[in-house]
């Protein structure tokens, strides 16, 4: 039997009021993440589009494959090499024991064995987070007799994507927990939600358990290793510290990094940002918007510059690479919900979002990581942004002759 005739089948079966009630709303959650609705509009307005919401929402989920594949593959690759060099022949837990057994290895230099490592540590994270996000669209969806909402799958994977790999699972749910309830269903659900649920949760876990990401193997989850990531060595002792580690512009650029799982490539970011384009599914203003912010904004502080404070020297072009500035500009800053929706609107409201995430990134001494709190920031600004615009228009028109004459 077909797919859809397989879902049709079992949602003939589990009927309202019948004893397997409670299982239908699952089925239409699962139909939601691979057909489109078959509802027509009975009323004008009639829109001929083949774009749904939830075909937007998994643009977004597509264009962050690149950033993926490269994340898994950088995580694997940098755990293998770690292996190598601390002279440890397997890892602790039920990871070591499937890439001993199934006779994967940890040779860095093996594209699948990096791979295969690297999904291991994505596997559980996204699962929790898919599983713990559909229990709260579900009871929501049960408790105010309302369809199920679009968007779990993107915002799940989001999640999943800008975490550390050694994030313990229980602090997975408890985040995606925060950023579901708090975030979307207490607004209303997907549409109208005023900051992006994923960045939510995970803003909710940098102050609830600061070890997160400050923590012994946070990023590369090897026992006994500590790695700082890039951009907490530039904040510390500039550039100089950056290269001293190893670490060259390509290697941030390319995504050869400790960091979250799919943060790392910038070279992923871009390709995912080409696609939205494309797609029409992200605006470009917004983007340019921000990279013109960051840029303005580093060159007043490199203006500043004294020499104390090596962050303040810190050039543009190595901004870019460093941290989750990309994926925040491309992934965040884009949302189509959060942020600002008149043309001028997001150009304000993307340079708004590099202003901050500069100021933020180069004064901030416990937490460099500017995009974040940049981009929540502008989203609870961005209704401000767009009721100026609109009204400096209206106030444009009515100067107008004739213009509102009878």
């Amino acid at each position: 039997m077909a797919p859809r005739g397989l879902l049709d089948d079992l949602k003939s079966r589990v009927i309202e009021g019948g004893p397997l009630q409670w299982a239908r709303p699952w089925l239409l959650l699962l139909e939601q993440f691979f057909y489109s609705s078959a509802e027509q509009n009975r009323t004008a307005p009639y829109i001929r589009d083949a774009a749904s919401v939830q075909g937007m929402l998994n643009n977004i989920v597509i264009a962050t494959i690149p950033c993926w594949l490269i994340g898994l593959w950088s995580l694997g690759y940098q755990s293998n090499l770690a292996m190598v060099e601390m002279e440890l022949t397997e890892l602790p837990g039920w990871r070591g024991g499937l890439l001993t057994g199934w006779g994967i290895g940890y040779n860095p230099e093996k594209l699948l064995a990096c791979f295969i490592h690297g999904f291991l540590y994505f596997l559980p994270v996204f699962l929790v987070a898919l599983l713990v996000g559909s229990f709260w669209d579900v009871c929501f969806s049960v408790v105010r007799r309302r369809p199920l909402d679009e968007g779990l799958l993107v915002f799940a994977w989001l999640f999943a994507l800008i975490l550390p790999a050694g994030a313990p699972l229980y602090q997975v749910g408890l985040g995606m927990t925060f950023g579901m309830v708090v975030g979307k269903h207490v607004y209303g659900g997907t549409g109208r939600y005023l900051v992006n649920p994923a960045m939510l949760g995970l803003t909710f876990l940098l102050f609830a358990y600061p070890d997160l990401v400050f923590g012994e193997s946070s990023w590369i989850p090897v026992p006994g290793l500590e790695q700082t990531p890039a951009l907490e060595l530039a904040a510390a002792g500039g550039i100089e510290a950056v290269l001293q580690s190893g670490l060259t512009w390509w290697d941030l650029f390319l995504g050869v990094r400790p960091g979250p799982i799919g943060v790392t490539s910038v070279l992923g970011c871009l390709l995912g940002a080409g696609y939205l384009i494309f797609t029409g599914t992200a605006s470009w203003r917004v983007m340019l918007g921000v990279l013109l912010g960051v840029v303005a904004t580093v060159l007043l502080f490199n203006g500043l510059a004294t020499g104390g404070k090596p962050v303040f020297e810190i050039l543009w072009i190595w901004h870019l690479v460093l941290g989750g500035l990309a994926f925040g500009t491309v992934f965040f800053a884009t949302d189509p919900v959060a942020g600002a929706m008149t043309d001028p609107g997001r150009w304000a409201f993307g340079v708004l979002v590099g202003l901050l995430a500069i100021v933020i990134r180069v004064t901030n001494p416990s937490y460099n990581e500017g995009i974040l709190f940049a981009v929540l920031l502008a989203s609870l600004f961005s209704p401000v942004i767009d009721f100026v615009v609109v009204e400096l228009n209206i106030r444009r028109r009515r100067r107008l002759p004739g213009e509102f004459d009878g």
